[in-house]
Protein backbone atom coordinates (compact mmCIF):
# COMPACT_ATOMS: atom_id res chain seq x y z
CA UNK A 1 0.00 0.00 0.00
CA UNK A 2 1.71 3.52 -0.92
CA UNK A 3 0.88 6.70 0.06
CA UNK A 4 -0.63 9.80 -2.34
CA UNK A 5 -1.93 13.20 -1.89
CA UNK A 6 -4.66 14.73 -3.88
CA UNK A 7 -6.15 18.53 -3.93
CA UNK A 8 -9.77 19.04 -5.56
CA UNK A 9 -11.08 22.24 -6.04
CA UNK A 10 -10.14 24.06 -2.67
CA UNK A 11 -10.89 27.61 -1.85
CA UNK A 12 -9.10 28.78 1.36
CA UNK A 13 -8.27 32.10 2.97
CA UNK A 14 -8.36 34.49 5.66
CA UNK A 15 -11.58 35.86 7.02
CA UNK A 16 -13.42 36.89 4.14
CA UNK A 17 -9.86 37.34 2.11
CA UNK A 18 -9.85 34.27 -0.42
CA UNK A 19 -6.52 33.49 -1.37
CA UNK A 20 -7.32 29.61 -2.98
CA UNK A 21 -10.03 29.71 -5.35
CA UNK A 22 -10.79 26.44 -6.71
CA UNK A 23 -6.53 25.09 -6.46
CA UNK A 24 -6.92 21.62 -7.67
CA UNK A 25 -3.66 19.57 -8.07
CA UNK A 26 -3.73 15.78 -9.63
CA UNK A 27 -3.16 12.89 -7.45
CA UNK A 28 0.63 13.02 -6.37
CA UNK A 29 2.55 9.21 -6.12
CA UNK A 30 5.07 8.57 -3.85
CA UNK A 31 8.50 7.90 -4.93
CA UNK A 32 8.25 12.29 -6.40
CA UNK A 33 9.07 15.34 -5.84
CA UNK A 34 7.17 17.99 -7.05
CA UNK A 35 7.88 21.54 -6.94
CA UNK A 36 5.42 24.32 -5.71
CA UNK A 37 6.04 27.30 -7.75
CA UNK A 38 4.56 30.53 -8.06
CA UNK A 39 4.71 34.49 -8.05
CA UNK A 40 4.51 35.96 -4.39
CA UNK A 41 0.76 36.11 -2.89
CA UNK A 42 -0.02 33.08 -5.77
CA UNK A 43 -1.41 30.71 -2.15
CA UNK A 44 1.32 28.78 -2.29
CA UNK A 45 1.41 29.01 1.86
CA UNK A 46 -2.11 28.92 2.10
CA UNK A 47 -2.26 26.24 0.55
CA UNK A 48 0.79 24.34 2.53
CA UNK A 49 -0.99 24.91 5.34
CA UNK A 50 -4.21 23.65 4.23
CA UNK A 51 -2.98 20.70 3.04
CA UNK A 52 -1.24 20.27 6.83
CA UNK A 53 -4.69 21.07 8.85
CA UNK A 54 -3.49 24.31 9.69
CA UNK A 55 -6.40 26.54 7.71
CA UNK A 56 -9.87 24.49 7.06
CA UNK A 57 -10.83 24.78 3.51
CA UNK A 58 -14.14 26.67 2.95
CA UNK A 59 -14.82 24.54 -0.14
CA UNK A 60 -12.90 21.22 -1.74
CA UNK A 61 -11.20 18.85 -0.35
CA UNK A 62 -7.65 17.27 0.73
CA UNK A 63 -7.01 13.35 0.15
CA UNK A 64 -4.29 11.47 1.69
CA UNK A 65 -5.17 7.94 0.34
CA UNK A 66 -3.25 4.52 -0.04
CA UNK A 67 -3.42 2.63 -2.98
CA UNK A 68 -1.86 -1.08 -3.90
CA UNK A 69 -3.67 -4.71 -3.59
CA UNK A 70 -6.23 -4.19 -6.14
CA UNK A 71 -8.10 -2.07 -3.44
CA UNK A 72 -7.88 2.10 -2.28
CA UNK A 73 -8.67 3.56 1.20
CA UNK A 74 -8.99 7.26 1.33
CA UNK A 75 -8.95 9.10 4.47
CA UNK A 76 -9.17 12.82 5.28
CA UNK A 77 -6.28 14.22 6.41
CA UNK A 78 -7.07 15.13 9.71
CA UNK A 79 -6.49 15.14 13.54
CA UNK A 80 -3.81 11.83 14.55
CA UNK A 81 -3.84 10.44 10.70
CA UNK A 82 -2.48 14.12 9.89
CA UNK A 83 0.20 13.93 12.49
CA UNK A 84 0.99 10.24 11.79
CA UNK A 85 1.33 10.75 7.77
CA UNK A 86 1.91 13.98 6.93
CA UNK A 87 5.46 16.11 7.89
CA UNK A 88 5.86 19.92 7.46
CA UNK A 89 8.43 22.35 7.64
CA UNK A 90 7.06 26.16 7.65
CA UNK A 91 8.08 28.72 5.96
CA UNK A 92 8.32 30.94 9.44
CA UNK A 93 10.45 29.49 11.81
CA UNK A 94 10.65 30.08 15.24
CA UNK A 95 13.93 31.54 16.32
CA UNK A 96 13.91 32.35 20.33
CA UNK A 97 13.48 28.34 21.51
CA UNK A 98 15.17 27.59 24.96
CA UNK A 99 16.09 24.30 23.28
CA UNK A 100 18.71 22.92 21.49
CA UNK A 101 19.01 21.61 18.10
CA UNK A 102 19.05 18.02 19.31
CA UNK A 103 16.59 18.30 21.95
CA UNK A 104 14.45 20.57 19.23
CA UNK A 105 14.79 17.17 17.22
CA UNK A 106 14.62 15.08 19.41
CA UNK A 107 11.05 16.24 20.71
CA UNK A 108 10.06 16.55 17.37
CA UNK A 109 10.52 12.95 17.51
CA UNK A 110 8.95 11.62 20.32
CA UNK A 111 5.52 13.71 19.36
CA UNK A 112 5.47 11.70 16.01
CA UNK A 113 2.85 9.23 16.98
CA UNK A 114 4.43 7.00 14.21
CA UNK A 115 7.69 7.32 14.46
CA UNK A 116 7.96 4.13 17.13
CA UNK A 117 10.48 5.97 19.20
CA UNK A 118 9.49 4.70 22.73
CA UNK A 119 12.99 3.50 24.15
CA UNK A 120 14.74 6.74 25.11
CA UNK A 121 18.36 5.30 23.63
CA UNK A 122 16.49 4.31 20.38
CA UNK A 123 15.61 8.01 20.30
CA UNK A 124 18.14 9.33 20.73
CA UNK A 125 20.34 7.19 18.39
CA UNK A 126 17.80 8.22 15.40
CA UNK A 127 17.97 11.79 16.16
CA UNK A 128 21.66 11.90 15.64
CA UNK A 129 21.37 9.84 12.80
CA UNK A 130 18.71 12.26 11.25
CA UNK A 131 21.60 15.58 12.69
CA UNK A 132 24.12 13.86 10.27
CA UNK A 133 22.17 13.08 7.39
CA UNK A 134 21.18 16.76 7.39
CA UNK A 135 24.85 17.70 7.95
CA UNK A 136 24.05 19.78 11.02
CA UNK A 137 25.47 17.26 13.44
CA UNK A 138 27.95 19.81 14.74
CA UNK A 139 25.10 22.34 15.35
CA UNK A 140 23.53 19.80 17.82
CA UNK A 141 24.80 21.83 21.15
CA UNK A 142 23.41 25.31 19.91
CA UNK A 143 20.77 26.65 20.91
CA UNK A 144 17.81 26.87 18.44
CA UNK A 145 18.08 30.68 19.15
CA UNK A 146 21.82 31.10 18.33
CA UNK A 147 21.21 30.20 14.94
CA UNK A 148 21.30 31.69 11.63
CA UNK A 149 18.16 31.64 9.34
CA UNK A 150 19.35 28.70 7.68
CA UNK A 151 20.59 26.63 10.06
CA UNK A 152 17.17 27.03 11.61
CA UNK A 153 15.62 25.60 8.11
CA UNK A 154 17.91 23.11 8.47
CA UNK A 155 16.65 22.05 12.35
CA UNK A 156 13.07 22.37 11.02
CA UNK A 157 14.07 19.75 8.08
CA UNK A 158 15.91 17.67 10.76
CA UNK A 159 12.16 18.20 13.17
CA UNK A 160 10.18 17.02 9.88
CA UNK A 161 12.62 13.85 9.16
CA UNK A 162 12.69 12.26 12.44
CA UNK A 163 9.21 11.54 12.23
CA UNK A 164 9.78 9.22 9.13
CA UNK A 165 6.49 10.78 7.08
CA UNK A 166 4.71 10.05 4.69
CA UNK A 167 4.15 12.90 2.92
CA UNK A 168 6.39 15.62 3.10
CA UNK A 169 5.14 19.38 2.94
CA UNK A 170 8.74 21.68 2.64
CA UNK A 171 7.32 25.86 2.29
CA UNK A 172 10.31 27.32 0.87
CA UNK A 173 13.17 25.29 2.97
CA UNK A 174 15.45 27.15 0.68
CA UNK A 175 15.27 30.66 1.12
CA UNK A 176 17.90 31.06 3.55
CA UNK A 177 20.14 28.80 2.23
CA UNK A 178 23.36 29.18 0.16
CA UNK A 179 23.51 27.56 -3.37
CA UNK A 180 25.76 24.71 -2.18
CA UNK A 181 23.26 23.93 0.87
CA UNK A 182 20.11 24.78 -1.78
CA UNK A 183 21.23 21.91 -3.52
CA UNK A 184 22.37 19.28 -1.07
CA UNK A 185 19.14 19.76 0.67
CA UNK A 186 16.91 18.84 -2.41
CA UNK A 187 19.09 16.18 -2.94
CA UNK A 188 18.51 14.62 0.28
CA UNK A 189 14.47 15.54 -0.26
CA UNK A 190 14.80 13.38 -3.71
CA UNK A 191 16.79 10.65 -1.37
CA UNK A 192 14.38 10.30 1.53
CA UNK A 193 11.30 9.75 -1.24
CA UNK A 194 12.98 7.71 -3.43
CA UNK A 195 13.96 5.12 -0.29
CA UNK A 196 11.09 5.13 1.64
CA UNK A 197 8.52 5.69 -1.31
CA UNK A 198 7.06 8.52 0.31
CA UNK A 199 6.06 12.11 -1.67
CA UNK A 200 7.19 15.56 -1.64
CA UNK A 201 5.37 19.14 -2.29
CA UNK A 202 8.21 21.84 -2.28
CA UNK A 203 7.30 25.48 -2.50
CA UNK A 204 10.23 27.25 -4.53
CA UNK A 205 10.77 30.46 -5.68
CA UNK A 206 14.37 29.36 -7.83
CA UNK A 207 13.08 27.97 -11.18
CA UNK A 208 16.00 25.72 -12.34
CA UNK A 209 16.47 24.39 -9.03
CA UNK A 210 13.10 23.05 -9.10
CA UNK A 211 13.32 21.72 -12.76
CA UNK A 212 16.73 20.34 -12.19
CA UNK A 213 15.46 18.10 -8.66
CA UNK A 214 11.73 17.81 -9.24
CA UNK A 215 9.90 15.25 -10.87
CA UNK A 216 6.97 17.36 -11.68
CA UNK A 217 5.95 20.86 -10.90
CA UNK A 218 2.83 22.67 -9.90
CA UNK A 219 2.08 26.28 -11.02
CA UNK A 220 -0.01 28.61 -8.92
CA UNK A 221 -1.22 31.93 -10.35
CA UNK A 222 -4.29 34.01 -8.65
CA UNK A 223 -4.70 31.17 -6.17
CA UNK A 224 -5.50 28.47 -8.63
CA UNK A 225 -3.45 26.04 -10.61
CA UNK A 226 -2.03 27.17 -13.83
CA UNK A 227 -0.44 23.98 -14.86
CA UNK A 228 0.94 20.52 -13.67
CA UNK A 229 3.06 18.61 -15.31
CA UNK A 230 7.14 17.90 -16.38
CA UNK A 231 9.09 20.91 -15.55
CA UNK A 232 9.90 20.70 -19.86
CA UNK A 233 6.25 20.79 -19.95
CA UNK A 234 5.33 23.55 -18.04
CA UNK A 235 8.55 25.70 -17.67
CA UNK A 236 7.33 27.17 -21.32
CA UNK A 237 8.32 30.85 -22.36
CA UNK A 238 4.32 31.43 -22.49
CA UNK A 239 4.10 30.48 -19.19
CA UNK A 240 6.50 32.78 -17.78
CA UNK A 241 5.35 35.59 -19.41
CA UNK A 242 1.65 34.73 -18.37
CA UNK A 243 2.61 34.05 -14.59
CA UNK A 244 5.53 35.92 -13.53
CA UNK A 245 5.48 38.77 -16.18
CA UNK A 246 8.51 37.49 -17.17
CA UNK A 247 10.48 37.67 -20.80
CA UNK A 248 12.46 34.57 -20.81
CA UNK A 249 14.30 32.08 -23.08
CA UNK A 250 14.04 27.99 -22.12
CA UNK A 251 16.96 26.84 -23.09
CA UNK A 252 17.36 22.60 -23.15
CA UNK A 253 20.13 20.97 -20.77
CA UNK A 254 19.76 17.13 -21.64
CA UNK A 255 16.02 17.05 -21.41
CA UNK A 256 16.05 19.62 -18.32
CA UNK A 257 14.87 23.11 -18.80
CA UNK A 258 17.13 26.29 -18.01
CA UNK A 259 15.68 29.63 -18.12
CA UNK A 260 17.29 32.67 -19.01
CA UNK A 261 15.53 35.45 -18.30
CA UNK A 262 15.61 38.39 -21.51
CA UNK A 263 17.45 41.61 -20.55
CA UNK A 264 15.12 44.11 -20.76
CA UNK A 265 16.63 48.22 -22.10
CA UNK A 266 17.62 50.11 -19.66
CA UNK A 267 15.32 53.25 -19.07
CA UNK A 268 16.65 56.05 -20.04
Amino acid sequence: MSVFLEVRDVCAGYGRRQVLRGASISRLEPGTVTGLLGPNAAGKSTLMTTIVGIRKPSSGEIVVGRSGGGAEQVSRITGPELRDTVGYVPQDLPSSAALTAFESVLVSGRRGASSGLRVRSEALEHTASVLRKVGIEHLAERYVGELSGGQRQLVAVAQMLVRDPEVMLLDEPTSALDLRHQVELLQLIRAEVSERSSLALVAIHDLNLAARYCDQVVVLSGGRVAAQGSPAEVLTPDLLQETYGLRARVLDDDGVPVICPVAEPALQ
